[in-house]
């Protein structure tokens, strides 16, 4: 229960801190997405229906903070949890090197498909810009997570011995 309660505040306060705080002075794409390394987290470290419980609350802070058609994103974050569960089974190793990559694909997988949903929609297109921004914004969210991920992995290591 200890680090279901982490992984909220961490959510929230991250969300916080990059949708009110520092959106007025920091650009979007500088922005790590909270939510989302606490979803892949939970997919990744935290087993059963725990892991799932924790999975849900930062899948709500995306809904409402970030603007897309409604209960896409929170669908979206719940398949994003399955898919790094899934990865936790099948394949994971806990190097820093493969937590990178991890979080780097999904991250892809999802910037990917909100495009194609969003084309689908018959939304704008998109620029060469954005897609330099996306670019920097997925790297820059990858290389968060392999300290916070190792340091959060560590402690409840710590915690469960």
């Amino acid at each position: 229960m200890r680090l279901f309660l982490v992984l909220l505040a961490a959510s929230f306060t991250g969300t916080a801190l990059s949708v009110w705080w520092l959106s007025g002075f920091v650009p979007w794409f500088l922005l790590p997405d909270f939510s989302f390394l606490a979803i892949v987290f939970a997919g990744l470290f935290i087993p059963g229906p725990l892991g799932l419980l924790a999975a849900i609350p930062p899948a709500l802070f995306r809904e409402l903070t970030v603007s897309a058609p409604p209960w896409v994103l929170f669908l979206s974050s719940l398949s994003l949890y399955f898919l790094a569960r899934e990865v936790s089974l099948r394949l994971f190793l806990r190097a820093e090197s493969f937590i990178l990559s991890t979080t780097a694909v999904l991250l892809l997988l999802e910037s990917v498909s909100m495009v194609i949903l969003a084309l689908l929609v018959g939304s704008r297109s998109f620029s060469a810009l954005w897609v330099l921004k996306e670019g920097i914004r997925v790297a820059w969210t990858s290389l968060i997570a392999v300290p916070l991920f190792m340091d959060l992995s560590g402690r409840w290591q710590r915690v469960t011995e």
